[in-house]
């Protein structure tokens, strides 16, 4: 078998330096203008010329390098392979790189890059749901200019070509390449709609209808899903800034600092949270860079932020991944300009983006965060507002009224229950949390799922109860 490589090996080096010299044959024919255009192309088989090629089989495919290195004999040519592509990666890694002269002339770290660059399209290539690859040079790209080095992905093997016609097909692109091209007539100024940052709303949603495959190829492919996907859904203004969401849950706001967009994005999504959407904090690691134009949009991503899988279509027809909650059109407008009145307030504001923080942290089963963000809610904007407002009838004098105020939260709570302005259940659950807060700062203790929900949905209340009163029958609107 090993003989037999070998004799396979010698023939597709013969192969090869027939290709060179039956290329170089057509190419002195050409013009001194044509014969300058062949560097521009990927297909250059001109002096001095040094091919490397690892072929892999089962299934069979090639990964030529080309390069024209003036420190390496003209028509060098190295085969590495036939090789089971079980044992390819290692044998790229233990042999090809290690022993080629050709590999050795170029820069290491870049080969490497290169070669798994050219094994993921290899990749892509190979989908079974696709059939049968023919025989042909499927694609090409450069490595390097200055030497000259490019690559070839060879479905199949060159060898079982014809080595004149794949000659002709490199000196046509070559006089191709040599023609001055004419000047395109200068697109029109396409119109920007929003420029700045944006997300998808996680867990993932769906604005307006949602679309349903009708067959099973649209069910395996997605096809009636992505032709809607990026479809703006609402383009609008929040607080003076242009704001985009599309069908599939894309939100993007035309604020150029990352910090700011992130603060406002998060104020959409709380006011989606408090009404009842499940929708997680945008920490900075999710933001990308967004343009909107009207002809389409341009997204940047962080592929290890928890929502880059959102990114591509392929994964949302996977059933592991969460199902979009279905939110119509009018209710994501109302949401949005509900926001915007609601974080007009600084307090309320402050309550939205602690809640929103508070559920995350809970999603993510980080309860320690989870509780402390709930009890800043119930301290500050429950227990404090009880209290305020009981002294505020007790008295009028400013000093007493002033040193009643500074009351601990434990004197506050036992003074409220006293007064019965809190129930001995809402006290005896008050005084739970606030002994697992204390039990996270002052021991480390994890508390538990149980008392975290507790704590949590009192906040919920709370957040409710202190925006309505504050900005009475608006959130009804929406809920």
């Amino acid at each position: 078998m090993e003989n037999e490589g070998v004799l396979l090996a010698e023939r597709l080096k013969g192969w090869i330096l027939g290709l060179i010299m039956e290329f170089r044959r057509q190419f002195e024919k050409l013009s001194p203008e044509e014969r300058d255009a062949a560097p521009r192309t990927l297909f250059d088989l001109s002096k001095p010329c040094q091919a490397l090629v690892i072929w892999a089989k089962d299934p069979e495919f090639q990964i030529v390098l080309l390069t024209h290195s003036t420190k390496l004999e003209d028509k060098l040519v190295e085969v590495y392979g036939p090789i089971e592509n079980i044992h390819l990666i290692n044998y790229i890694e233990d042999t090809v790189l290690k022993s080629s002269r050709i590999a050795g002339s170029i820069n290491r770290k870049k080969l490497e890059d290169f070669i798994a660059h050219m094994l993921r399209r290899v990749q892509r290539l190979f989908d079974p749901l696709r059939g049968p690859l023919s025989t042909r040079i499927a694609g090409a790209s450069r490595l390097n200019i200055t030497p000259y080095t490019v690559g070839w992905i060879v479905t199949g093997g060159l060898q079982n070509l014809d080595k004149e016609r794949v000659a002709r097909d490199f000196i046509k692109d070559i006089r191709s390449s040599a023609k001055k091209p004419q000047l395109p007539t200068p697109p029109e100024k396409e119109k920007i709609l929003l420029k700045g940052f944006g997300v998808y709303v996680y867990p993932p949603i769906w604005v307006g209808k949602e679309p349903k495959p009708t067959s099973f190829r649209e069910r395996v492919w997605g096809t009636s899903f992505w032709i809607h996907a990026r479809e703006k859904a609402l383009v609008g203004i929040y607080k003076d800034r242009p704001l985009i969401i599309t069908r599939d849950g894309y939100i993007a706001i035309g604020e150029r600092t990352k910090a700011k967009a992130r603060e406002l994005l998060n104020e959409i999504m709380s006011t989606l949270l408090l009404c009842g959407v499940n929708v997680n904090t945008v920490r900075e690691i999710d933001l990308g860079e967004a343009t909107f134009k009207e002809g389409g949009a341009e997204f940047s991503w962080n592929p290890i932020s928890s929502r880059a899988w959102l990114y591509y279509p392929e994964t949302s027809f996977i059933p592991i991944f969460p199902k979009r909650r279905v939110i119509t059109q009018d209710k994501i407008k109302n949401l949005a300009r509900l926001a915007e009145i609601l974080t007009s307030d600084d307090e309320i504001k402050t309550i939205l983006l602690l809640l929103l923080e508070a559920h995350t942290y809970f999603a993510n089963t980080e309860y320690k965060q989870a509780l402390l963000m709930g009890w800043i809610i119930l301290e500050e904007f429950y227990v404090k507002d009880l209290w305020l407002s009981h002294i505020s009838k007790i008295t009028s004098d400013k000093d007493r009224y002033s040193k009643l105020a500074r009351w601990t939260v434990d004197q506050r709570l036992e003074a409220l229950n006293i007064a019965q302005i809190l129930t001995n259940e809402e006290y005896n659950l008050l005084m739970k949390i606030k002994n697992a807060r204390n039990n996270i700062v002052h021991r480390g203790e994890t508390p538990s799922k149980e008392i975290v929900e507790e704590c949590l949905k009192l906040a919920i209340s709370v957040a409710r109860s202190y925006i309505g009163k504050h900005l009475g029958a608006k959130l009804h609107e929406l809920w």
